[in-house]
């Protein structure tokens, strides 16, 4: 019998993204229970244990839900020369996929994260360069020193495309990128000519001043979980104000109110606006004209679930026929 050229379908996944507070958690929880599904997260600050209140990390009930991937695994204080970065989340995230695939579930990316869900989707080419740990200590002293602007300005010169896609305020990834940079592994393609997945991308969205109002009740409820003594116990604990969680937002304003460098007013107001460039910077990685993804207004919970069931069910139909 000769060989079929028909190639093996690409595997199945779903991811919910947009901008923080429009409810992906909930929402990718839901499809997964509703398509036998497992929930895979693609947002950093959910990696850490003991980081709960402050990144709105999913509560033990909806841990409990449906099966979690790459939420709560890393030691905050456990920071190794070369830190989790991008080309271990994606090998992770890779990993986690094959595994659920392989048990016929459909995985469900959930995140706000650009750089990890795009990179995922579009089979990034990461470079692997090791860590210069002269080169990060310098630069982590001249942010310290003259501050984080400065250390933005030498990436913009070596890499201007790298720094559009950075957050500048993100000192770390700053310096990480300019590592990259320096060592001439921004040269090579970024996207594979295929995308690995057959992905459906769902984005969550809402007015600017309603997202910015639930932003706004969600720091509220925050504080009265008990942020502010979240961070007091990661401070006492020992972990350092370099460590990737503790460079999240509100957790260096409120870190930086209990040392006494602030007041707590000015920390809370720091925080939400720090919240509110979040939501900018994610808007470029989510644009609205983008056509691979299928915009849901977020202002009703159970009208955005049906919607979106529906959307993933015409998809799986339509995949399944094909």
């Amino acid at each position: 019998m000769p060989a079929s050229n028909i190639s093996a379908p690409r595997p199945r996944l779903v991811a919910v993204v947009g901008p923080t507070a429009t409810g992906k958690t909930a929402l990718a929880i839901h499809l997964a229970r509703a398509f036998d599904g497992e929930v895979i997260n693609s947002d950093s600050r959910l990696f850490y244990r003991g980081f709960d209140i402050g990144t709105a990390k999913p509560t033990a009930e909806e841990l409990a839900a449906v099966p979690h991937h790459l939420v709560d695994f890393l030691d905050p204080i456990a920071d190794p020369g070369d830190p989790f970065g991008l080309a271990d989340y994606l090998d992770a995230a890779k990993e986690a996929i094959g595994k659920i695939i392989a048990q016929h579930g459909l995985p469900v990316l959930a995140g706000g994260a650009g750089q990890y869900v795009w990179g995922l989707l579009e089979g990034w080419n990461v470079p692997r360069v090791p860590p210069d740990p002269a080169l990060r200590s310098k630069l982590a002293r001249e942010a310290e020193e003259k501050g984080g602007e400065v250390v933005f300005a030498r990436l913009e010169e070596l890499d201007r495309e790298a720094a559009e896609r950075i957050d500048p305020r993100n000192v770390r990834r700053v310096i990480r990128a300019i590592e990259v940079a320096r060592a001439g592994a921004n040269k090579g393609p970024r996207r594979s000519d295929e995308p690995p997945y057959d992905a459906l991308v769902i984005g969550l969205r809402l007015p600017r001043e309603q997202l910015y109002a639930r932003i706004d009740a969600r720091i509220d409820r925050m504080l009265v979980d008990g942020w502010v003594d979240e961070v007091r116990a990661m401070v006492e604990r020992g972990v350092p104000s370099s460590a990737p969680p503790m460079t999240s937002i509100g957790y260096r304003e409120i870190a930086g109110y209990l040392a006494g460098e602030r007041t707590y007013d000015d920390a809370v107001r720091a925080a939400r606006r720090a919240t509110r460039n979040l939501v900018r910077h994610q808007g470029n990685w989510f644009a609205a004209g983008d056509e691979r993804i299928n915009w849901l207004d977020a202002a009703d919970p159970d009208r955005t679930a049906e919607a979106a069931i529906e959307l993933v069910s015409s998809w799986m139909s339509e995949t399944a026929a094909n």
